[in-house]
């Protein structure tokens, strides 16, 4: 079996347009990408079109003389790949739309959601987007690829360069956080 490249190799070869590095980054992250659009009800061509996309922004920036890859590689074109995907699907990736299971998750709702109104929930689920961008940009992306791509703290150590261990910490501190939050807002108080 034929070793990965390291990242920073696999970069400058990027940057040079060689067909060996298109081909590495293709073995070493297409599955995960394929992996995330499956999961987010996309087809295997969508997949591959996202891919070639995610491709493309990835190897323009890393072309830009002033552009600083401060992340990961897999995390950079991960992040790139699931705005382009929830783009095309008109989703934004700042308003995700939450369904009561996930506000459940979140400790908001019980399991009789039908005491509220349609109108309360929908005021509930702004809210906690309006206070899930107030979060800062780490704790924002493990709460997202935990409750609404259903991650496991596997996956999310390996997409954002974290251990297991430090992703479990984090996502119960970001959560609380979150709920913290949200129980000083009127849309909850109202609820309780």
């Amino acid at each position: 079996m034929e070793e990965p490249l390291t990242e920073s190799y696999l970069i400058e070869a990027l940057r040079r347009g060689d067909p060996p590095a298109f081909e590495a980054l293709y073995r070493q992250y297409y599955r995960m990408v394929e992996d995330m659009v499956l999961r987010l009800s996309g087809t295997r061509n969508d997949a591959k079109d996202v891919f070639q996309d995610g491709l493309f922004v990835l190897v323009k920036k890393l072309r830009e003389p002033a552009f600083v890859l401060s992340v990961k590689l897999s995390t950079f074109l991960y992040a790139v790949t699931r705005n382009i995907w929830l783009k095309k699907n008109g989703k934004s990736t700042a308003e995700i739309s939450f369904e009561n299971q996930e506000l459940a998750v979140f400790g908001l709702l019980d399991d009789d959601t039908e005491t509220m109104s349609a109108d309360e929930q929908e005021q509930l689920i702004t809210t906690m987007n309006e206070k899930l961008q107030e979060l800062e940009a780490g704790c924002r992306s493990i709460l997202l690829y935990a409750f609404y791509q259903k991650c496991s703290h596997a996956e999310i150590a390996k997409l954002m360069g974290y251990t297991e261990s430090f992703v479990k910490v984090k996502k119960f501190r970001c959560l609380e956080y979150l709920r913290k939050l949200l129980k000083n807002t009127e849309s909850f108080k109202n609820y309780q």
